[in-house]
């Protein structure tokens, strides 16, 4: 690879990187309201579903851990 192919690829990383990590700023910021009534919470998941399921998936599966934790 030649250095402009790198400095290319490098700067296509960074913007990936920045895209992501304004959208997760965002996400956190609908999870961490206060005050919002239950449509926003239903929302804010829906969103997060959309957009990532493996954290949604992580979450759910901790939940169950805890329920079937107090059950047994």
């Amino acid at each position: 690879m030649t250095d402009e192919n790198q400095t290319e690829r490098f700067a296509r990383m960074r913007q990936a990187q920045r895209q992501k990590s304004a959208r997760d700023d965002a996400v956190n910021h609908m999870l961490e309201a206060k005050g919002d009534g239950i449509e926003d919470k239903v929302a804010a998941v829906k969103t997060i579903q959309k957009t990532d399921r493996p954290r949604v998936l992580s979450a759910f599966s901790r939940l169950m851990n805890q329920s079937d934790d107090k059950t047994g």
